[in-house]
């Protein structure tokens, strides 16, 4: 299978909750491995949201995880969707003063403006 096929079923997913203890660890390791296509990592890391957190430590590992991409990552697709989507996971709170300090560090003026956007509406949907 090459990288359009497995970009083209990441976008098709729709994980069930029976599914996502599963399908954490294998996303996560999909979004991690460097050796895959930018893509298929970046619709990695956007089917991690759709997972079902009824268990806490699952939602724990993907959000620092994808935090530890917006640190480390050598790509700003990655960086950039990864910081994204820790503001749709569960216990995000935890990660708005970390993220930005890692933010003041961004070299990309994209991703500091994208992540910075799902920060600040993860703040205003947390005061309602």
């Amino acid at each position: 299978m090459n990288a359009d096929d497995r970009f083209q079923r990441l976008r098709l997913l729709v994980p069930s909750a029976e599914d996502s203890p599963v399908l954490g660890p294998f996303l996560l390791a999909t979004a991690k491995d460097i050796a895959e296509d930018d893509l298929v990592r970046v619709e990695a890391i956007r089917a991690i949201p759709l997972l079902d957190f009824a268990e806490p430590a699952l939602a724990d590992q993907c959000r620092e995880a994808l935090f530890r991409l917006v640190q480390e990552d050598d790509d700003w697709d990655v960086r950039n969707a990864a910081g994204c989507a820790v503001f749709d996971l569960p216990g995000a709170e935890s990660s708005v003063e970390p993220m930005r300090a890692v933010l003041d560090a961004e070299p990309e003026e994209l991703v500091r403006g994208n992540v910075s956007a799902a920060l600040n509406l993860f703040l205003r949907r947390s005061l309602r």
